[in-house]
């Protein structure tokens, strides 16, 4: 049935968007290549994975739309096009922009989220300053490859939109919980810098995240590559060095 959908999508008809899943957890393991639109004539063994391969290639075309220019200012036919897929297919999966936007920001951040928490969960055993640079370096990281997370975050945060209160209670509340706790284990350990927790989480977050989403002021300025593998270390053992005692 999906295959005629996409064929039906491609004469330009109009046609009603029918119910999809409003909330999408992509597989790891999945073919990421792109494939012609036309080829929706395929063995029904590798529908399903052309079905995941379509919602990944709209969910990247969502958060760059969306880092780019917003929720006001990013339309689903917007990321129709930015995704090469008709938008019937966009609202086939999603419903409307309001459920894009929610499952792109549990595709983004959910992920990023669930490798923290495995960090902590699986390795009680380290010392807070180990967790904690294990953090930091994941944190880093996930800047570089997503650096669109940190435009929205900052977009929703300047307008206090009820998509912030969504982000907070569904995702990061938790993230801001822990690692305020882990930073406030590591002060007891004596091995993280004294002062208030909180202010800490939030100084690697921003030393941590800035740089990415200024990248091309960063380069302008420092004549540097902040994506490049030396950089993001160089910018990893900064962070380090600011927030650890060296005990």
């Amino acid at each position: 049935m999906k295959a005629t959908k996409e064929r039906e999508s491609k004469t330009g008809e109009s046609k009603r968007p029918r119910g999809g899943r409003t909330a999408v957890r992509l597989a790891e393991d999945h073919d990421s290549r792109p494939r012609p639109l036309g080829a929706s004539r395929a063995p029904s063994s590798r529908k399903p994975r052309r079905g995941e391969e379509v919602r990944e290639r709209i969910l990247s075309a969502a958060l760059e739309c969306f880092g780019a220019f917003g929720f006001e200012g990013t339309s689903t036919r917007a990321v129709a096009e930015r995704a090469d897929v008709t938008h019937t297919l966009v609202l086939y999966h999603f419903q409307s922009k309001d459920q894009l936007w929610i499952a792109t920001m549990e595709s983004a951040i959910g992920k990023y989220t669930a490798v923290v928490r495995a960090n902590l969960e699986d390795h009680a055993e380290r010392s807070a300053k180990e967790s904690l640079m294990v953090f930091i370096e994941q944190f880093v990281r996930m800047s570089a490859r997503t650096p669109q997370i940190h435009r929205i975050l900052t977009t929703e945060g300047n307008q206090g939109t009820d998509r912030l209160e969504w982000i907070i209670e569904n995702l990061l509340r938790w993230h801001f919980t822990a690692i305020r706790d882990l930073i406030r284990r590591g002060q007891m350990e004596g091995t993280v810098r004294e002062g208030d927790p909180a202010r800490l989480y939030y100084f690697i977050i921003g030393a941590g995240g800035t740089p990415f989403t200024l990248a091309t002021e960063y380069k302008a300025m420092t004549d540097r590559d902040v994506f490049s593998e030396t950089e993001i270390l160089r910018n990893i053992a900064f962070i380090y060095e600011i927030v650890f005692t060296g005990s």
